[in-house]
């Protein structure tokens, strides 16, 4: 008996890259409800068997981060390249915050379930820490400008104006309306920046 053919590898990528966009509409469509989707029902909802779903995401945390942070951050992997288009330091940074935040407000029911399950001790999931990353390239131009203890004070001051955490807080804690929400911390972040130059001049 002849051997049976394998599918070409070329064939094999594009019925991967299919089956995954198929579940990850299907969790936008779950996260359109208002609900966390687990990955049972997102391959119910693509009709995808269960134990395919689970060999693209073996957990729901898996899958989490993959629609909310790791599938539509482009974004936010350009915020470095604000060095070239924005020269004074506070604008940069300012405008970084701004559209970091526009891209969090934007998915935030998402972005607060992560938040929630990474605050579980019995979850396993890891949020990506990629905003000091970001922060040491917007900054790089400045870093000789402050001394060692001005530069960490004003970067980790920064990180606390990036990601879901504050918008919790304004939403939570605050009367700021959602749509206020970007210009109130890039106002911070101008701040923070010009006062830290301030003093080191």
């Amino acid at each position: 008996m002849a051997a049976q053919e394998q599918p070409a590898p070329r064939t094999r990528d594009r019925q991967t890259r299919r089956t995954r966009r198929a579940l990850l509409a299907a969790a936008d469509e779950i996260f359109g409800e208002d609900r966390v989707p687990t990955v049972a029902e997102v391959a119910e909802r693509a009709d995808v068997a269960r134990a395919t779903a689970y060999r693209y995401f073996p957990t729901q945390e898996a899958l989490l981060l993959e629609t909310s942070v790791l599938g539509d951050s482009e974004p936010l992997r350009s915020l470095p390249a604000l060095v070239d288009e924005i020269p004074d330091p506070a604008a940069r940074l300012a405008e970084a915050v701004r559209r970091g935040a526009e891209w969090t407000l934007g998915r935030e029911g998402r972005l607060r379930a992560v938040l929630r399950m990474s605050l579980d001790p019995e979850q396993s999931i890891e949020r990506p820490a990629r905003r000091r990353g970001y922060i040491a390239q917007l900054l790089a131009d400045v870093r000789e400008r402050l001394d060692a203890e001005a530069y960490e004070r004003l970067a980790g001051s920064l990180t606390l104006l990036l990601g879901i955490d504050p918008i919790v807080s304004l939403r939570d804690n605050g009367d700021v309306p959602p749509e206020r929400i970007p210009d109130v911390l890039a106002w911070t972040a101008h701040a923070l920046v010009s006062a830290a130059l301030a003093d080191a001049s």
